[in-house]
């Protein structure tokens, strides 16, 4: 039983290892959206900024800018949205594998404690073995 405890453990510790670097991906893919998203927004001052100081030459191109930028803006949050929603649900695998894993662990807690309170009995039944022996040899006869 011990060993196919530590087996399962290890099995355990291994998806939960796997689901946090599985995370830990997810997290940096929505920090590179929430980064292109801060990226957008200096870009479309920039351009604002650029467009205010000369309006003649570049009011129609930077109404066509940001058009195309409030677009691309939208396409960012969604992809923002769902990515956030994927790592939602890779945390609440995570938290669920470790959970189990944590079942399996106390289980192994629990076998050892057993088995070290049974070495313990048995020390102590042949320890008041001994000592009974020892008693009746030093028991002066009769």
């Amino acid at each position: 039983m011990g060993k196919t405890l530590a087996n399962l453990i290890r099995l355990h510790k291994y998806r939960v290892d796997e689901k946090r670097r599985v995370l830990g991906v997810l997290y940096g893919e929505l920090h590179e959206l929430e980064q292109r998203l801060r990226d957008l927004e200096e870009q479309i001052v920039r351009e604002k900024e650029i467009a205010q100081s000369s309006p003649d030459q570049t009011m129609f191109s930077y109404g066509r800018f940001h058009e195309r930028a409030m677009g691309i803006r939208e396409e960012i949050n969604g992809a923002i949205q769902a990515k956030e929603e994927e790592v939602e649900a890779a945390r609440d695998e995570v938290n669920a594998a470790f959970r189990e894993l944590k079942v399996y662990e106390e289980a192994e807690k629990n076998r050892l404690k057993k088995e070290e309170e049974e070495r313990t009995r048995k020390e102590n039944i042949e320890m008041d073995e001994i000592a009974m022996n020892l008693y009746r040899q030093n028991m002066p006869e009769d």
